[in-house]
């Protein structure tokens, strides 16, 4: 999130939108059905069963981070790695934010490849959102209408689509979608093959409100409201609010011998990302404040993904954004830098330059595999 972004803030606090009681849409016992909520004490949910997997058989896991129009370096990952013929069906697929948008099509495979690198090489930022005048910016509490978002996801979330992803489903995959409630704070996980393989007729809708929840930046566009009960609806936000990576441990299986982790992060993970003096106006320090602790979320989020799949005796994969490559404001959806973010991401994928630890871990923070 980019400073000139960080600068409205004390504008948000003065806005006056208001929640709504009642929605056009809802679907409650679906929404409710399609939380994971952990409640047993290894963390494993109740509601619907982990992904199935045969000990002995490989199992593979791809995270997927935020990054707004960074998420072409993503793409390009995964359209490479198709090319290069090592890329796996996933058994389990999650994502954040812009990841959770990649996430069903990565979800569905290569066939989806096509799509992919439509959406993140050829669309510009009138088609993901529009400036908001002041008076609808009091009224909606956000800087962009998110109509032009609203109107892509709609496109994508068809009856076929949800239909394909309920069939995968059915065979024991698993796709997961991270949201953040922010009337009582929880990072929310959704199952989105349960919502799709549901015969409620709200299923497309809902699925499509997730995706517009996660990638809900707080103050740039309005939060998603969703109905999980009678009463009023819960507001819901970018998932990377309170995570940059969803990885749960239910999610693989120490016993199974050939498990990986494959961690893809949309954006550079490294602790000094600055390469200028921070202005000294309060709007600059505020600014380069909140930039800073959202980089240490993400490579703090990297590092416990790591841990976790080496105390599971499972193989560790990252790949990141390099260093040498710039990385433009996560709000700037620019063919020509998103075509070059994906031609980055498109090679590191052909050639399987993935990482086996996060960079700069120190001593003690190093497990041996």
């Amino acid at each position: 999130m980019k400073r000139f972004v960080l600068m409205a803030l004390p504008l948000l606090l003065a806005a006056c939108a208001s929640r709504p009681v009642t929605l056009p849409f809802a679907a409650p016992v679906l929404a409710r059905t399609a939380i994971v909520s952990a409640a047993d004490a290894d963390g494993t949910p109740l509601g619907d069963p982990p992904p199935v997997r045969q000990l002995g058989k490989r199992h593979d896991v791809l995270l997927l981070s935020g990054g707004g129009s960074v998420g072409a370096f993503g793409a390009g990952v995964l359209v490479g790695w198709t090319e290069a013929g090592t890329r796996p069906q996933f058994d389990v697929v999650t994502g954040i934010s812009t990841g959770a948008l990649m996430a069903t099509l990565a979800f569905l495979g290569p066939s989806r490849d096509a799509d992919l690198a439509r959406v993140y090489t050829q669309i510009s930022t009138k088609e993901v959102m529009k400036r908001r005048g002041l008076i609808g910016f009091a009224k909606r509490a956000s800087l962009y209408d998110r109509a032009p978002l609203e109107r892509m996801i709609a496109d994508m979330v068809t009856e076929q689509l949800l239909d394909d992803v309920a069939a995968e489903h059915r065979k024991g995959r698993r796709l997961y979608v991270g949201t953040t409630n922010l009337d009582n704070g929880v990072a929310t996980v959704w199952d989105m093959g349960r919502i799709a393989a549901s015969a409620d007729p709200g299923r497309v809708q809902l699925y499509r409100q997730v995706l517009l929840a996660s990638a809900a930046i707080p103050g740039l566009f309005s939060p998603v409201y969703i109905s999980q009960s009678d009463g009023p609806p819960a507001m819901h936000v970018d998932g990377g609010i309170k995570q940059a990576l969803l990885f749960k441990s239910y999610m693989i299986d120490p016993r199974g011998g050939d498990e990986h982790v494959w961690t893809l992060v949309n954006g550079r993970v490294s602790y000094i990302g600055n390469t200028s003096l921070s202005g000294s106006n309060t709007g600059s320090i505020i600014g380069r404040s909140i930039t800073e602790m959202l980089r240490s979320l993400t490579y703090r989020s990297v590092e416990r993904v790591y841990t976790m799949a080496r105390n599971a005796r499972a193989q560790y994969h990252l790949a990141f954004l390099p260093d040498a490559e710039a990385e433009p404001s996560p709000l700037l959806f620019d063919p020509a830098t998103m075509q070059r973010l994906f031609a980055a991401g498109r090679a590191i994928g052909a050639k399987g330059q993935w990482q086996t630890e996060p960079p700069r871990l120190e001593r003690y923070e190093r497990i041996e595999h």
